[in-house]
């Protein structure tokens, strides 16, 4: 049965994941399968056993990910301890995600209600949190009181509006009682139906949104479904006036349809008042799920939609579902950099920006978070796109700096912008999708690119790297200064030249490269940016790695790269020569 099959068949989400939960089976049948995911689950087995047990003819090791919904990613300090106490049933372990999320690996069939029911204890939500529906909404992350002020609501309302109103999530996961903050907020218009904005078969596929500050896209606005961005009076501060509308952003692709798959950055369709911006939104969306493509789920992204029909074909779907005419968008501010790293305040108070590599929260770091929350030292936490934390409500520098070095866990002052900037999906051994490794491989990879970085005189360059095991891009590898990108488990496409700021997509320098190779394949581009580079390159003037690779000859920087050679190519030719 085809996924939109599935979808209309399966009475809004329900399906027989009720009956499969009560079984004995270890793992869910393939319908309920891709049911599990609009309840925010993956099922997924540890592929680092998964030949050891077959040949010793044991079935694989299934377990399933779980992943909460943070909108914005704003958590409470009493939201988070909830989040950790589960934490118990998933290998100790909790990963920030990409999308301002929290996940969770490793649970067993036999504890997903029990972890499924304690997250929405914590008044948040797995429900939406993939699928086929609008996921997880994004936005700027920074506590500023004139960003909440006016980014807050978007985000509430996109919540309220997009998530879905089935029961079945509710009837399956917390008997039937729903978590206060994770019901949409109100219903907006009287509805018949069960699902007023999705229907049966809801959206083609997953649709994203983000909320972006003018001026400072940590969110990457640009590989978004739909990207709002408010206009202010006066440019990045002031009274809001608008929103500038981007649509058709989005970052996967196939390996195997180069030609027909690709990524994509959101285009601006729109500038909308504030009380318009909702239904705006909403016909977007709507005009995806009644148009994107059901026969080809590789090519059922919105983005590709706009491609094929245009940015003038949506503002007329959206003219017509409204009922209002569309202005044209306004131009946006230049896009600047912000790690948000470090004390966000000149007092060294207030909010601390805190890496954390790959996302991955355990150890330490879990026991200093717990102990800097009980303490009341942080009053909340909040996700940021590049898989890090900012702690809020900080009186005490001191305090929050000494428990955090005790246990063990590095500030952004301790250790090197590029290894502060490095991102990667979880990939291996857990996610299906994986041809290669990203989270396990890549603080080595840092540790060989950071000595390429010093032997080529850019020590302290603030390098942008975002690595993925596979092309679906979680990690938005195609619009990084330095995208790697899993082809197969040792070797990986490499890309070079996105801007730092979010708004350029990176280009294949080489595809297939091993793994061992890459730092050595960019040493004569770094080597040579160096000797292109003034000596007083600082964080005013700062010129980057990526616009440097953009401004280059094509050809002449190609030319620049040393030979490399995949192990199955040296495979292949070795078997020809006997």
């Amino acid at each position: 049965m085809s996924a939109e099959a599935i979808k209309i068949d399966s009475r809004y989400l329900g399906g027989e994941i009720g009956d499969e939960l009560s079984n004995d089976k270890d793992s869910f049948d393939h319908d309920s399968e891709l049911l599990l995911k609009f309840h925010g689950i993956y099922q997924q087995d540890n592929r680092d056993v998964r030949r050891a047990r077959t040949e010793q003819q044991l079935p694989v090791d299934y377990s399933c990910m779980v992943r909460a919904s943070v909108p914005g990613g704003v958590i409470s300090g009493e939201q988070w301890l909830a989040l950790d106490k589960v934490a118990a049933l998933a290998g100790d372990k909790l990963r920030l995600t990409t999308r301002q999320g929290v996940q969770y690996h490793l649970v067993h069939k036999a504890e997903l209600q029990q972890l499924v029911a304690g997250i929405n204890s914590s008044l948040l939500t797995t429900l939406a949190a993939c699928g086929d529906v609008v996921r997880n909404v994004m936005a700027c992350p920074v506590p500023d009181p004139e960003r909440t002020a006016i980014l807050q609501p978007v985000v509430d309302e996109m919540v309220a509006r997009f998530r879905p109103r089935t029961e079945a999530y509710w009837e399956l996961w917390v008997d039937g009682e729903r978590a206060v903050s994770a019901e949409p907020a109100a219903v907006l218009q009287p509805i018949d139906d069960i699902e007023p904005i999705y229907g049966a078969s809801y959206l083609p596929r997953k649709f994203k949104i983000g909320v972006a500050w003018p001026g400072d896209n940590c969110v990457d606005i640009y590989t978004h479904d739909v990207g709002i961005v408010p206009t202010l009076s006066d440019g990045t501060s002031g009274k809001l006036t608008g929103f500038v509308i981007l649509a058709g952003g989005g970052m996967g692709m196939s390996n195997n349809r180069p030609d027909d798959t690709y990524p994509l950055l959101a285009q601006p369709l729109a500038w909308v008042p504030p009380e318009d911006l909702g239904d705006v939104v909403e016909a977007i969306v709507t005009a995806q799920r009644d148009h994107g493509n059901r026969e080809d789920r590789s090519r059922a992204r919105l983005k590709y939609l706009l491609e094929e029909r245009g940015v003038d074909w949506l503002r007329a779907q959206v003219e017509e579902r409204t009922g209002q005419p569309l202005a044209p968008p306004v131009e946006l501010p230049s896009w600047e950099v912000h790690a948000h790293h470090g004390w966000l305040d000149a007092d060294a108070t207030g909010t601390l920006g805190l890496p954390v590599p790959s996302g991955k929260v355990a150890g330490g770091l879990r026991v200093a978070l717990r102990q800097l929350i009980a303490d009341g030292v942080v009053s909340e936490l909040r996700v940021t796109p590049r898989q890090d934390l900012l702690l809020l409500g900080i009186a005490e520098s001191k305090t929050v700096e000494s428990v955090l070095r005790s246990n063990g866990v590095a500030l952004a002052s301790d250790q090197s912008p590029t290894r502060n900037l490095s991102i990667a999906c979880p990939a291996l051994p857990t996610c299906t999708k994986a041809l290669g490794e990203a989270e396990r491989v890549l603080p080595d990879l840092v540790d060989q690119l950071e000595k390429v970085l010093a032997d080529t005189g850019n020590t302290g360059l603030p390098l942008r790297l975002n690595m993925t095991g596979c092309p679906n891009g979680c990690s938005r590898p195609y619009s990084a200064e330095l995208g790697i990108v899993g082809r197969t488990k040792r070797n990986y496409d490499i890309y070079v030249g996105g801007s730092p700021a979010g708004d350029r997509l990176a280009r294949l320098l080489r595809k297939d490269v091993p793994l061992t190779a890459v730092a050595n394949l960019l040493h004569p581009l770094l080597e040579r940016f160096s000797a292109d580079t003034p000596a007083e390159n600082d964080a005013a003037t700062e010129r980057s790695f990526g616009d440097w690779c953009v401004e280059q000859d094509w050809a002449e920087l190609v030319a620049l790269l040393p030979e490399t050679q995949s192990r199955r190519r040296r495979s292949a030719e070795s078997g020809a020569k006997t």
